[in-house]
């Protein structure tokens, strides 16, 4: 919104938003990390996550510390071997008889140093001590190894089911897309008596049902990220939600077979095994007790001469019954070599039987979402059926059609929880040769992917088959005013679908208080009662630079928990510094994409019409995850404003396009409606919407903006 949009948002958000959130301008990634607090930091990447988690989960550091004990236990034990030195020394004053009648009083100082080798059970016990920290020691490696195994396991896990609680999100709100107009088509329908107020309700509350399930999807993103900020250290604002694949040698029974060495499991009781092996040779001489040492002392008597000694020792002792606690050492190391040989062969046999049950378990449920696609391709077929239907006999055929697109959403949401299923059966698999296969790669396309590429294709001939009433969404300006009173959507015009409503920055941030909140969610309430979808609107040109990027997805961060029905950015280049411009197209695509994977909710983008005659444009601002374009085409006459936007609508599959008109009194009547009036410019929109209205794609007509709409002439 040239002008206008840049001054109110691009001051009264960007500048304002950053002292008072104590914003930065720093370039940073899209992942949000902290070593404690919070702070911003790297990552977003199942690879990059999966590196966080190696070191910061929480059991990964319990783990690491219980190795540096053992380590530094296993030093001790190693500095304690062979040879000790002793010594001491002391002050004599005594009284010793020369004769019957005479004694002898004298003070002598005496100290003495030596070495003492321990022997036979001595020396023994110092080597069991050394194996038994060694042991400990490689132990704590190995449940590092699993610790750490297990961490990269549930990270894989809450990314894929980040990436399909997103698509769920995705299908529901195509299908959620469809209420104001299937409303207004209801509402007409039961007024002309086609139609029984029960059936309408009934279904009405098939959008509803696919509400809820949108919400318990947020809230399970919400859950996602908690977990991963748990396993990282880390607090993720931003993740890749991209499917990923996995060598095919991952799956390879051979494979697994393979690598049963590799198991923590068997690995402790292989290296048990072994260490016992070492000790066994310890235990022959327990209870013999030998050592020999050597040692040289110095004496002086205190007003008398100096005297030397060198002693040679040898101590030795053993128990009565040494034979029998011999053989009762003998007996406890087969013993226990027994049990560890036991122990081996029982945990290869659970990692066989594991591995088979897991490599069945994948088959089943890659063969269980074949089915599902099927079913899938069948609720399209279903769809095109209660389309031709329509067309050829109304009576009750548009109830048919809505109940097929419920359908057609339910197969959807079938096929993304059953590659959910096959993918996590998959990474069962993983988890059994964690070091045999190699990294995953993104998904060119998988049936998720491919479910979302089709579905709204699936609906078109719905839609052409159900004209809308006539229909415009506006820009406003003022949110903070609707929220307070949310009874001004009331005096919206006929047909009002969609309100797109900015806030200054310090209403955003009085947005998550929980008072605010509740306003908030009150206006959204009263708004889908009305069948009007509420969007937030945000836009300042330089988020689209690296150096600003940031500074969007902080504030995105902070909003993404309030169940807006969609987001939408106002990013145009002609408001950017000129040096900057040429920078605009990959800054703009690497913007949305990191605002795809930010939110939750479904996202547009609006800017000047010229964009989209670039070749290109349409598609990677598809391919970013923009579901909406709003094509800023300020040309007043209908006509004019039609042959302009009816070559722009040839875009992608699934990418929607709604135009955008001016009501600005600052503007020229040639581009502005407002001289005109109120009902000559809804007149001037309607028809526009309807000269478009048979185009695929088509979403609507958008006002900028209500405000201004609000202070015309009648």
């Amino acid at each position: 919104m040239s002008g206008y949009l840049s001054r109110h948002v691009r001051l009264a958000l960007a500048l304002p938003l950053a002292v008072a959130l104590g914003l930065t301008l720093a370039a940073a990634s899209p992942l949000a990390a902290s070593s404690g607090a919070g702070s911003p930091g790297t990552g977003g990447s199942l690879s990059e996550l999966e590196t966080l988690a190696r070191v910061a989960a929480p059991l990964v550091r319990l783990a690491q510390a219980e190795l540096d004990v053992a380590g530094h236990r296993n030093d001790a034990a190693r500095a304690g071997q062979g040879a000790r030195l002793f010594g001491g020394g002391g002050l004599n004053v005594a009284r010793e008889a020369v004769t019957d009648t005479l004694s002898r009083d004298y003070r002598r100082l005496n100290a003495q140093l030596g070495v003492r080798w321990p022997l036979l059970g001595s020396r023994n016990a110092q080597v069991r001590s050394l194996r038994e920290a060694e042991l400990a020691a490689a132990q704590g490696q190995q449940r590092l190894r699993q610790a750490r195994s297990d961490a990269v396991q549930t990270v894989r896990r809450a990314y894929v089911r980040q990436v399909r609680t997103t698509q769920r999100l995705q299908i529901a709100q195509v299908f959620l897309d469809m209420r104001p107009r299937a409303t207004a088509q209801l509402d007409s329908r039961h007024r002309s008596g086609l139609m029984l107020e029960a059936e309408r309700l009934k279904l009405l509350g098939l959008f509803d049902a696919v509400q809820i399930a949108s919400n318990n999807q947020l809230a399970q993103q919400a859950l996602n990220l908690s977990e991963l900020s748990r396993l990282t250290g880390q607090h993720p604002q931003v993740v890749q939600t991209q499917p990923m694949v996995w060598p095919e040698t991952c799956r390879s029974a051979d494979t697994l077979l393979a690598s049963a060495d590799e198991s923590p499991a068997i690995a402790l009781a292989q290296l048990e095994l072994n260490t016992w092996g070492q000790i066994a040779d310890t235990l022959k001489h327990t209870g013999l007790e030998a050592s020999i040492s050597l040692a040289q002392g110095l004496t002086h008597d205190i007003g008398g001469p100096n005297g030397r000694n060198t002693a040679v020792a040898i101590d030795f002792s053993m128990p009565l019954q040494w034979r029998a606690q011999r053989d009762a050492a003998l007996g406890q190391i087969q013993g226990e070599r027994t049990r560890l040989e036991n122990l081996l062969q029982v945990r290869r046999g659970e990692f066989h039987a594991l591995a088979e049950q897991q490599l069945v378990q994948w088959q089943l449920r890659q063969a269980e979402l074949a089915g599902l696609v099927r079913r899938l391709e069948a609720a399209h077929e279903a769809v095109r059926v209660a389309s031709r239907r329509l067309e050829a006999f109304d009576g009750d055929g548009y109830a048919s059609l809505l109940t097929a697109r419920h359908e057609l959403y339910q197969a959807s949401i079938q096929v993304i929880d059953g590659a959910e299923r096959r993918d996590l059966a998959q990474l069962d698999l993983l988890a059994l040769a964690p070091e045999s296969c190699g990294s995953a790669i993104p998904a060119a396309q998988d049936e998720g992917s491919a479910v979302l590429s089709t579905l709204p294709a699936g609906f078109a001939a719905a839609a052409k088959a159900a004209p809308a009433p006539d229909a415009v969404g506006w820009y406003a300006w003022e949110g903070q005013a609707l929220v307070e009173r949310p009874s001004r959507l009331h005096a919206l015009p006929s047909g009002s679908t969609r309100v797109l409503i900015s806030f200054t920055a310090v209403q955003l941030h009085r947005l998550t208080l929980p008072s605010e909140k509740n306003r908030l969610l009150q206006l959204l309430a009263k708004a889908r009662s009305l069948g009007i979808r509420v969007e937030l609107l945000l836009g300042e040109p330089a988020w689209v630079l690296p150096a600003h990027r940031q500074d969007l997805l902080d504030l995105l961060a902070r909003l993404r928990a309030l169940p807006f029905d969609g987001l939408n950015l106002d990013l145009e280049r002609s408001q950017l510094p000129s040096a900057d411009q040429p920078l605009w197209d990959d800054a703009v695509v690497e913007t949305l994409q990191a605002v795809r994977a930010a939110v939750p909710w479904p996202l547009g983008l609006t800017t000047h019409y010229r964009e989209l005659q670039s070749p290109d444009f349409a598609q990677r601002i598809a391919a970013a995850g923009v579901s909406e374009l709003v094509a800023m085409i300020y040309v007043s006459n209908p006509v004019r404003a039609t042959d302009i936007a009816r070559p722009l609508l040839q875009g992608p599959v699934g990418l929607r396009l709604a135009l955008a008109q001016s009501m600005e009194s600052t503007l020229p009547p040639e581009e502005s409606s407002y001289s005109v009036g109120k009902a000559a410019a809804l007149q001037r929109w309607r028809q526009l919407a309807k000269s478009l209205e048979g185009q695929p794609g088509f979403s609507g007509v958008l006002i900028q903006s209500l405000e201004e709409f609000n202070r015309a002439r009648p």
